[in-house]
């Protein structure tokens, strides 16, 4: 044996036996510390902690082939680099939250509900006014029998608004129809005549006596069209609604004809189809119709009368 290897065995035993010695001084000044609490275990505890004094530098190889071999071997997932972390505050701020407006239920539940706030109910109806279909104008003019006098007055100012708008559109047309240079420009003039007067009988914007008046003004302007622009496929559609609303339906199912074989959509005239069918007492047909057209059971609004005549 070497002196070297004598000289590293004298200080190894040097260090365990002062480890040792240390160890079993603070583990009897520990256990004689706690003797006030655990009277009878004094000699239990003087053991454990010399044990746990003694087992630490076990511990401590142990734990250092542990992390060797965890540096070693394990791996992570690569590290993005150049990443920035995202503002959630700017992110509120480009998103804003959507609420509902008018809470749950249907317009018509709204503004018939005599317990609802007239703020809410004005705001109901200003959301109406911007897309004047023909079922808003109806809850509109509903309005216009309603107990509060402000929206009464609402009510009936959007009605106006509308039906003089139309009318001003109405006279601008005639008088281009009137003062046309050539026959392009009055056909023209004349289809637009036609729409502008359809659409005050379709919105229901005037009473029953002028109503037939409309229409035959609107049936007239659109005849002229028609003989100008012969192959225009949106004024047969406009001739068929017009006849079916005058109750001539073989007018009408003559023009949808048409308006089929110059290329409208099945979709679009299907429908008006199954209400001339029905108009004239004919189920079975109607029936037959409505199922032609697979697309018709999508439709939001056509969907519960597709389900009402399904086979």
């Amino acid at each position: 044996m070497t002196m070297f290897e004598t000289a590293t065995g004298q200080t190894l035993f040097q260090f365990y036996a002062l480890h040792l010695f240390l160890s079993s001084l603070f583990s009897w000044a520990v256990a004689h510390l706690l003797r006030r609490r655990y009277e009878d275990a004094q000699g239990i505890l003087f053991l454990f902690f010399l044990f746990f004094n003694i087992a630490l530098p076990v511990i401590g190889y142990l734990f250092t082939l542990l992390l060797g071999y965890y540096l070693l071997y394990v791996k992570h997932a690569p590290t993005l680099i150049n990443t920035k972390m995202l503002n959630m505050e700017e992110l509120d701020q480009d998103f804003p939250q959507v609420k509902r407006s008018f809470g749950e239920g249907s317009m018509i539940e709204l503004m018939s509900n005599e317990f609802a706030s007239q703020t809410l109910r004005m705001k109901a109806l200003s959301a109406m006014a911007e897309n004047m279909t023909q079922k808003n104008i109806g809850l509109i003019k509903h309005s216009l029998s309603d107990r509060d006098d402000e929206l009464r007055l609402y009510s009936f100012s959007l009605i106006c608004s509308m039906e003089h708008g139309l009318n001003n559109n109405i006279h601008e047309a005639s008088l281009r129809f009137k003062s046309a240079e050539d026959e392009q420009s009055r056909a023209d003039a004349a289809k637009e005549l036609a729409l502008l007067y359809w659409e005050m009988v379709y919105f229901d914007l005037s009473d029953e006596v002028l109503k037939t008046y409309l229409m035959n003004e609107a049936l007239k302007y659109a005849k002229i069209a028609a003989a100008a622009h012969a192959h225009d496929k949106s004024i047969n559609v406009l001739l068929g609604k017009i006849y079916l609303a005058k109750e001539e339906f073989d007018n009408a199912t003559t023009e949808f004809v048409i308006a089929i074989e110059s290329g409208v959509e099945s979709e679009y005239i299907v429908p008006y189809l199954a209400e001339l069918y029905f108009q004239r007492g004919n189920y079975t047909s109607t029936r037959s119709m409505l199922s032609l057209v697979e697309s018709l059971k999508m439709s939001v609004t056509m969907y519960p009368v597709v389900a009402q005549w399904r086979d």
